[in-house]
């Protein structure tokens, strides 16, 4: 492959599965010299030096394990207590404020994006050293920049949890999977003879492997339920284990479905009512990303979401500041929910995004 000074040097990030595993493979085939480097996280509920409460995320055996099959050199980043201030802390501090976190949007601003890719360079010895990862996004070269685009697996896209990548990245990131669907990245592990080809998806946040949040958010505890009105409807376990629009488990009994509409904070209480009460046409957000200015003019319709798996729906943005932005929505959306992100596309591309007020 040549070596580092004479060849195409990229640094990919190894969670040591399936789509990170095949994306070293593609990256090979296309001439790179891949350098594969995972994060650890150990003892994430822990404190410095502590083995932790909850088990460590140990991608690094596996990814170590697939390095050495593909002949690439591997490093794994110890980065336990950066994690734990970027991603634990705010991850239990939005659950105890009443907001429901997005930890993956926030790893990989500041852990994938930003300390690994620095890492990245570090490593490379270049400034401007490529990294990829396995994720199901593109970036598209346009005159106006790198993009954040959309998979063209819509099904598996993960630009919304990318949203909040900082612009002035993505000229260095690849996404070698961004054309693919699932099954042909496992088609193409399988026909490689990698071990990795049918292992399952995780499906879980990755600190959170076997353990219960709920324990360590230190919320109010119980307090009561109560309908629009303020009549008592019952008794909820802890603000923490409730969302906007949770309909699910609120252990209380009614003539037609209720959804949470409010955790009252100043009460401890849970306000809930009828579906129909959940929906907002306007939704504005915080700390605004802004990724593709030249697709935000004021009468410019785009296509927005606010959680991952809702459908986009069109918008338009009503305001934008360097605090806030505020997305105008054709239909009303079913319970945004603080914490979440706000996505606005224009046509594949992300245009913007913040986090839900």
């Amino acid at each position: 492959m040549g070596d580092m000074a004479g060849g195409r040097t990229i640094v990919l990030l190894m969670s040591g599965g399936v789509d990170s595993t095949v994306a070293a493979l593609l990256l090979l085939r296309e001439g790179w010299r891949v350098l594969g480097l995972t994060l650890r996280i150990p003892g994430v509920w822990g404190g410095p030096g502590e083995a932790g409460n909850g088990p460590p995320v140990e991608a690094g055996a596996s990814a170590a394990r697939m390095a050495g099959v593909l002949g690439i050199p591997h490093r794994i980043l110890d980065a336990g207590e950066t994690f734990r201030a970027r991603v634990i802390a705010p991850f239990l501090r939005d659950y105890r404020e009443g907001r429901t976190p997005n930890p993956c949007a926030d790893c990989n601003r500041s852990i994938k994006f930003g300390l690994l890719m620095d890492a990245a360079a570090e490593w490379a010895g270049d400034a401007r050293v490529p990294v990829a990862t396995g994720h199901y996004a593109r970036i598209l070269l346009t005159p106006s920049g790198a993009r954040l685009a959309r998979a063209r697996d819509e099904g598996r896209d993960q630009s919304y949890f990318l949203c909040d990548v900082d612009r002035a990245r993505l000229d260095r990131v690849r996404f070698p999977l961004g054309e693919l669907t699932k099954p042909k990245v496992r088609e193409i592990a399988r026909d490689a003879g990698l071990t990795v080809a049918d292992r399952p998806d995780s499906m879980e946040v990755c600190f959170l492997a076997g353990t219960d949040y709920r324990e360590r958010v230190g919320d109010d505890g119980p307090g009561p339920i109560r309908d629009l009105s303020g009549a008592l409807l019952g008794r909820h376990k802890g603000l923490s284990r409730y969302t906007l629009g949770q309909r699910q488990g609120l252990g209380i009994a009614a003539p037609h479905p209720l959804y949470v509409l409010r955790l009252d904070r100043a009460e401890n209480a849970l306000v809930v009512g009828p579906r129909e009460c959940a929906f907002r046409t306007v939704v504005t957000a915080r700390r605004p990303n802004v990724l593709a200015p030249e697709l935000l003019g004021r009468d410019t319709v785009l296509m927005g979401k606010t959680r991952s798996r809702s459908p986009l729906s069109p918008c338009r943005v009503a305001s934008l500041d360097e605090g806030t932005l505020t997305a105008e929505f054709e239909s009303p959306q079913f319970a945004p929910a603080p914490g979440q992100r706000l996505a606005l596309y224009g046509g594949e591309v992300l245009a913007a995004s913040g986090v839900i007020v």
